[in-house]
């Protein structure tokens, strides 16, 4: 901490930022002290350091639509403001700032609200601040989820990867009163960790539930429990009639088509095809669903690798394992456009994203070399889990570093959906017939491996649903 006077000018530069970037959502160019404390109004909760700090402050900033700057006044070392925010929902507060200033920036923050709208509406204001009743819950599960999909008349299925749970079940349906029901069966829910036969006819560790534009649901088993390796016999992808609650068809992946250390992420499909990303090899797999054929693609391409030098920070705090290394990755999130023209993909442990010609990845004539030289960069983005698009073209990330969805219009630019600090690692999207985005959060960076041993994961788990219109 530095003690001296940065000067008038760049201490008011500082406070119009500050107030500024509750309108913009960003913090990341706002001066804070390394001592930065913030006492919460009304709730009376003093925050200290940066990481409590920006968390809070980004995460109101999701309920912010419009800001305007009344004044500012500097006398070192202490600075005050007046300014006017506009909720989302329409509500206008004035509040007075006061600060502490450093030779850093802003050390000490205190907020009062208009005295008038505390009377006039303190509940209304502590949900405000809170974020309460600002996006719906559509689901609550016990225990740690991956994917959810929804059907075309809103059933929603979730699953529950064998990472350090134990998943019983492995794949549910949210029943109308919020439980969970084993689907499409108990049996095929209950393994008993046994390789071969056993693992074969039973969910071994299911990282997605895709339903299709036909409404199936489609079930994808990477058999890798607690990302250990493929357990022999388990790889594979299912097919579910939603009208019987019957499996149509089940495709299973061979020791050539899954490595033992592959990692089946996520699935779309298109043209009578399934195209699967590999994150724990980094790969493209394309099923043919009339035959059954499997090829791996793009295996040693570097679209479907993580990228060197890139570190995700999750609210400022690296994402390692406890050794201080960076989990390396692969092809992650995927999705296929409207005009089911391209599969868009990109590592998760990355910040370019990818797209390649489904008609390439179909033409069994064109060697590995041919086929990577027709694969395009579409943007440079940030690390992201989960892609979709919507139907008019706009493509939905999960924005893994700031617990946000963006999106990547039509016209390029990328853009923030929406943020709150209960979108702890965003993971699948998926879209509703009625024009409705419904999303996982995981929690998966509080799990031990990235915490020193120390589970930081907090039930239940949420599925958010947000409206696109």
């Amino acid at each position: 901490m530095s003690t001296h006077e940065l000067g008038k000018e760049e201490y008011r530069t500082i406070l119009e930022m500050y107030f500024r970037s509750f309108g913009t959502g960003d913090f990341s160019k706002v001066r804070f002290s390394s001592q930065i404390q913030f006492l919460s109004p009304i709730s009376g909760v003093t925050m200290n350091g940066r990481y409590e700090v920006l968390r809070f402050l980004t995460g109101v900033a999701t309920r912010v639509s419009a800001v305007n700057i009344i004044s500012t006044a500097v006398d070192f070392p202490t600075a005050s403001g007046v300014w006017q925010m506009t909720t989302t929902k329409g509500v206008q507060y004035t509040l007075h700032n006061f600060f502490r200033l450093d030779g850093e920036g802003l050390a000490y923050i205190w907020p009062m609200f208009d005295p008038k709208a505390v009377m006039d509406n303190p509940t209304g204001l502590l949900q405000w601040l809170r974020g309460e009743g600002y996006y719906e819950v559509a689901a609550l599960t016990p225990k740690q989820l991956a994917g959810v999909t929804i059907s075309k008349n809103g059933r929603i299925f979730v699953n529950f990867p064998r990472w350090i749970d134990e998943p019983t079940p492995s794949v549910a349906e949210i029943a109308a009163d919020g439980s969970l029901v084993s689907y499409p069966n108990e049996d095929i829910n209950e393994w008993d960790k046994l390789p071969g036969v056993s693992a074969r006819d039973h969910f071994v560790c299911v990282q997605s539930v895709v339903v299709d534009s036909e409404d199936a649901l489609w079930i994808l088993d990477p058999a890798s429990p607690d990302f250990q390796g493929v357990v022999e016999g388990g790889a594979k992808l299912l097919k579910i009639n939603l009208a019987t609650n019957e499996i149509d068809r089940v495709y299973h992946f061979d020791s050539e088509t899954t490595l033992p250390t592959s990692y089946l992420n996520d699935v779309r499909f298109a043209n009578g095809f399934a195209f699967i990303t590999d994150s724990g090899v980094g790969a493209i797999v394309v099923v043919d669903l009339t035959t059954g054929k499997i090829r791996r693609l793009l295996e040693n391409h570097p679209s479907t690798k993580a990228e060197q030098n890139v570190e995700p920070e999750i609210w400022g705090r690296p994402w390692k394992f406890a050794d201080g290394t960076t989990p390396q990755v692969h092809s992650d999130g995927i999705a296929i456009d409207p005009k089911l023209e391209h599969v868009y993909y990109k590592a998760l442990v990355g910040r370019t994203l990818y797209r390649v010609a489904i008609s390439a990845l179909l033409d069994e004539s064109l060697s590995p070399e041919a086929l990577g030289n027709v694969v395009e960069r579409v943007a440079e983005t940030e690390p992201t889990d989960g892609l979709e698009f919507d139907t008019q073209g706009n493509l939905y990330m999960t924005a893994l570093e700031t617990n946000a969805i963006k999106v990547l219009r039509t016209d390029g630019r990328i853009e923030m959906f929406a943020r709150a600090t209960d979108f702890l690692w965003p993971d699948t999207i998926t879209m509703s017939g009625d024009g409705d985005l419904l999303f996982s959060a995981t929690q998966f960076h509080l799990m031990p491996a990235f915490n020193g041993g120390v589970d930081k994961r907090t039930p239940p788990y949420k599925v958010f649903r947000l409206k696109l219109r």
